[in-house]
């Protein structure tokens, strides 16, 4: 069993440590935002948390140190397009570590799958199910878009 839990709410991240068989409140992060999900890389102990900030969009911090000290890092974003219904990442919806040692990938409310092979420093859309027919109809969770949800 893992002795961390990352707690995603609207009002901020949480993260507790089982200690003396009990979970407790270790630190807070981005309290009074809404932090959209977090998950932990066992593989590095990286933690990431995805944001969503209404006017200033979706943003995505990674910790190195267990959460007491966060950096921006680069969003999942879509290629440059000049249309007018061009797609844009509006929530990372899920964030997966796998793959090669600092691999994460990213489900996005936008219908996009993205990879990085960096530790988010860099993303790429995953062309292939971008391509699929049925992209447009994958809507759920009470969203007005296509999403991925897991990974």
């Amino acid at each position: 069993m893992s002795n961390l839990l990352l707690v995603a709410t609207r009002k901020g991240l949480f993260i507790l440590e089982h200690h003396r068989g009990a979970w407790e409140i270790q630190r807070q992060a981005f309290l009074g935002d809404p932090v959209s999900l977090a998950v932990a890389d066992p593989r590095s102990g990286r933690i990431y948390a995805a944001l969503k900030l209404g006017h200033f969009g979706v943003k995505l911090h990674v910790s190195d140190d267990g959460g007491t000290s966060w950096r921006e890092t680069a969003c999942p974003a879509f290629p440059k397009s000049e249309e007018k219904d061009a797609p844009s990442v509006l929530e990372i919806w899920a964030l997966e570590p796998g793959g090669a040692a600092r691999t994460i990938w990213a489900g996005t409310i936008g219908g996009g799958l993205f990879r990085s092979d960096d530790a988010g420093e860099n993303w790429l859309l995953v062309d292939s199910l971008w391509e699929q027919p049925d992209r447009r109809k994958w809507f759920g969770g009470g969203n007005d878009a296509p999403g991925i949800h897991s990974i």
